[in-house]
Formats: structure tokens, C-alpha cells, sequence
């Protein structure tokens, strides 16, 4: 019986992702069973994903690089190797399953033991004996089949078996959302730290806003909490996702937020954590914000900012969800009040409230559609954190950033650099301009992207920058694309 494995844990395996699995799919390449594929079909449509038996622990260290890259800025303490009781809870889950296995390929002997049997007495009494000797032959070489011992095992199951040890993976049932546990992390920290939009509020064990049903699996208490369950809730095995962590692989119904209606507005105090000058324009300034009161929003949302009576500002974010206590944004010089503050007078560990989220340019996660983004300047920045959370998700099939910049060239520019070298899926294209974008020009300055893509349809694009320069965009894209319904046009004017 060929083993089923979730597709986020065989692109895993395989080392692609999701949105590559999911195209092969598509293509009629992969069969999928209501989620799932065979492992033996992924080792037919992937041989070179094999392993040595020597390659499994170096292959393991890597998961465990990849999970500490996804943590960005969260506490390392958190993702350490599990503890004793999780990995022996693990294995003797594989355990159970292994014993299991065996007792079918047993009654599995059996019934062909008996089936063989009957066939020999009804041979005894047959007018064709023949097809009776042909049928007990087939029987014959498929116990023999099962007797063989295997010399070498599938390396893809050995490789699944070592990552359901190191980490275990939880499903939503009512989203279809799947993300991994790694070390010693909450549900909820992994979730997040995966650009899920889980609920949560205080993250803290009091709010209660985390609960969650638990429909199968095994988790552990990880800290203890304030808030009291219901014992209706007990009954129905609630749970708090920042309290718990996953000990087996399992499955929950837990509230997400599908869009920026679901998020409520909040107003938290933050804490300059580090103001870098990336050019003579562009400042890049990071809040920290306290870790029982983060910041939910969703990549693309903006906030107000304020401090005193200075008067308020709306900046995009530009940082990922995944990573919500440290809050970014890229600040353009210009003679408003709160930018001449940040400039000239920010200090580290000064306090800045921070109000929001607001705004509903984000990321349509319902599609798998290949991504443009188009940034101009600094309308970069909302376009950075949908990247991010893209990439987070591994959303689409393919993403392409073209970054339209006066100067020499974007302010992040070895950054994006940086994801197109380590991202098969990633391109980056920087567009040079000089002077000021009219209706003439921006013809010109689009002219790349019109020839990389003859047919724009059936692609999200994602576009932000000044109000001129999207509108302009927004009519070139129109006049360039025959099948109008087919394009799907996200833009945000700064």
C-alpha cells in the first residue's frame, strides 16, 4: 500500500515548492488522492530526490537551517531540537503505524494462504484444472513477492519518517492550511512564523482568542495559561494554540483571517529598534512591539503612526506578517512633521504608537496565478511584504518584481538580488527612469515588461507607487492586454 503524504510535506521532501507541486498537478503529472500523493509517484516524477543512507542527517541539518531562516527574528531558544518526551511520543507513533502495517501485510498472507487453499481443492474437482494451476501461480509469486526482504528501502519514506521525528505537522481542517512544527514552538508561533493569519490576541495564554479544536493528533501543554474552557469546550478537546505544541502530526479547527475585514483595529505602543539611512531619501525605520501585544495585519495593510502632538502619519508595511513583533517601513524624505522627526530627531527606544491595520491591498491567497509585482520607488515597500509573505507561503507558481527607480539604482537592491539567487521561482528587474514619470515616458519605462509578457492575462499583478504613475501603468496594462475580464490588476496609490 503506497504511503500518502500531505503536499506541503512531499515538496519538503523533494526540496520545491508547493505552488511547483501543485502545477504538476495541474498538469496531469502528479495524481493527487483529496490532498495527498504517493510517495511512490513522487520518487517517479523526482529520481534525483533520492538519498544515500549517509545523506539523511545532513538532509535533516537542513530542515533545521530552513526552520531557523523562517523564524527571522523570533527567539532561537524556541527552536531547538524537540525534547525527549515529543521525540519519544513521535517514534512511538511511527512505531504504532509500523505495527500496524505489519499486521495488514499478515492477514494480507493469510487471506491469500486461505485463497489458495480453495483454489487447490476446486482445481481437485475441475474440468479445467489448468486455470486453476494458473491461478494458484499467480498466488505463489505474490507470497513470494511479500516474503522478499527489502535490501533497500524506498529513500523518500526514510527521509519522511527522520522529518516526522523532527517535526510535526499540523492541518486545518476547516482552511485546508497545512505548516510544520518545529523544535519547541506553539502551534501558534509556527503558524505564524509560516505567514498564516491565525487568530490570536495577547499570545500570552489569557485572551482565549487562540482556541482551537483538536480533531486528532497528540499535542503537549508547553506553558500554563489564565484563560478557563468552558466544559462544553473541554468535551470537545479545545485548546490554546500559544500554550500547546504538536507532538504527532495533527489536525485542528482554528479561526484565520481571510481578509482585512478579520482583522480588528488595535493601538499598541512600539519601540524604535533601528533607523538606517539606505540612501539620501529613504530611510528604513524598524519598531519592536511588545510580545503580548503584537501587531496582526495582513502583508500590504498600512498604519497610522504618532507620537505626541506631531501629526500623524500613514505608512504601508513593509516587513512580513510572519514576523510581527518587528514592524518596518521605508520612509521617504519629504517636509511632513513626523518625517522631519524621524530624521533629524529619532532616538533609539523612542515610543511610537502604532494604529491599524487598515488598507485591502494584499495578497489574494485563493489563487496560485504566476505574480508581477510593479513597484515605483518607494512604493516598494507594501510590494516587500507581499513578497515576503509569498515566498513565506510558497503562494505562487512564479513571482517577478519589477522595481522602477529613479537613480542609480532601487535602495534594496542587493536584497532582491539575494531572492532571485536563491529563489528558482523568483525574478527581479530593475527599471531606471530619470527626471519625472508622465504619460509619455511611462510607455517607455514599461516597455520590459510588455516584452517579457506578450499575454499578461491570467497573472496576478500587484502595482504601487504615486498616483500618476499607477494610473498611467494601469491604462498601458488595459491597452496591452486583447482579454480585459482575464486581467487581474491590484494597485495601491501612495
Amino acid at each position: 500500500m503506497p504511503r500518502l503524504v500531505s503536499l506541503s510535506r512531499a515538496a519538503k521532501l523533494v526540496g520545491i515548492s508547493r505552488g511547483a507541486l501543485q502545477k504538476h498537478i495541474h498538469d496531469h503529472e502528479l495524481e493527487s488522492f483529496e490532498g495527498q500523493v504517493s510517495l511512490d509517484d513522487i520518487e517517479r516524477l523526482f529520481p534525483d530526490a533520492e538519498i544515500e543512507d549517509n545523506h539523511i542527517i545532513e538532509d535533516l541539518e537542513n530542515i533545521v537551517e530552513q526552520a531557523l531562516k523562517r523564524a527571522h527574528g523570533r527567539k532561537l531558544a524556541t527552536l531547538l531540537a524537540p525534547d525527549s518526551y515529543t521525540l519519544a511520543a513521535r517514534l512511538q507513533s511511527i512505531t504504532k503505524e509500523h505495527a500496524h502495517t505489519k499486521n495488514q501485510v499478515n492477514e494480507l498472507i493469510n487471506l491469500l494462504t486461505t485463497i489458495k487453499g480453495t483454489i487447490t481443492g476446486l482445481a481437485e474437482t475441475s474440468d479445467t484444472p489448468v486455470l486453476f494451476e494458473d491461478l494458484n501461480n499467480l498466488i505463489n509469486d505474490a507470497i513470494e513477492k511479500i516474503h522478499v526482504p527489502i535490501m533497500k528501502p524506498a529513500p523518500l519514506l526514510e527521509k519522511d519518517n527522520l522529518l516526522r521525528v523532527m517535526a510535526a505537522q499540523v492541518h486545518i481542517k476547516n482552511s485546508g492550511h497545512e505548516f510544520f512544527v518545529d523544535g519547541t514552538n506553539s502551534i501558534l508561533e509556527a503558524g505564524l512564523s509560516t505567514g498564516l493569519a491565525l487568530n490570536y490576541g495577547c499570545s500570552n495564554g489569557n485572551c482565549g482568542k487562540c482556541k482551537a479544536k483538536l480533531i486528532s493528533g497528540e499535542i503537549k501543554k508547553t506553558r500554563p495559561h489564565d484563560f478557563v474552557f468552558s466544559e462544553s469546550d473541554k468535551l470537545q478537546n479545545y485548546f490554546l494554540c500559544c500554550s500547546n505544541t504538536a507532538i504527532t502530526d495533527i489536525e485542528i479547527e482554528a479561526d484565520e483571517a481571510g481578509s482585512e475585514k478579520d482583522i480588528p483595529e488595535q493601538l499598541i505602543s512600539g519601540k524604535v529598534k533601528k533607523a538606517e539611512q539606505l540612501s539620501d531619501d529613504v530611510m528604513i525605520l524598524n519598531l519592536k512591539t511588545p510580545r503580548t501585544k503584537r501587531l496582526r495585519f495582513l502583508a500590504g495593510q498600512n498604519v497610522i503612526l504618532s507620537r505626541g502632538d506631531l501629526e500623524p502619519l500613514e505608512l504601508p508595511i513593509a516587513s512580513c506578517p510572519c514576523d510581527d513583533m518587528n514592524i518596518q517601513f521605508h520612509i521617504l524624505r519629504s517636509e511632513h512633521p513626523f518625517i522631519n522627526y524621524i530624521y533629524n530627531d529619532l532616538k533609539s527606544s523612542d515610543a511610537i504608537h502604532i494604529k491599524g491595520p487598515t488598507g485591502s491591498f494584499i495578497l489574494d491567497e485563493n489563487s496560485n496565478l504566476p505574480v508581477i509585482f510593479i513597484a515605483f520607488d518607494t512604493g516598494y515597500a507594501p510590494i516587500n511584504s507581499l513578497i515576503e509573505h509569498a515566498v513565506t507561503l510558497e503562494h505562487a507558481e512564479f513571482i517577478h518584481l519589477y522595481w522602477v527607480h529613479n537613480g542609480d539604482r532601487p535602495y534594496m537592491h542587493n536584497q532582491c538580488h539575494a531572492w532571485e539567487d536563491a529563489l528558482d521561482n523568483f525574478s527581479y528587474q530593475p527599471i531606471p527612469y530619470q527626471g519625472e514619470v508622465n504619460s509619455e515616458n511611462t510607455q517607455e519605462i514599461l516597455n520590459v515588461l510588455v516584452s517579457d509578457y506578450p499575454d499578461i492575462s491570467n497573472k496576478n499583478i500587484y502595482l504601487c507607487g504615486a498616483e500618476n504613475m499607477v494610473r498611467q501603468t494601469e491604462n498601458i496594462l488595459l491597452d496591452h492586454n486583447a482579454n480585459k475580464e482575464l486581467l487581474k490588476i491590484h494597485a495601491l496609490k501612495i
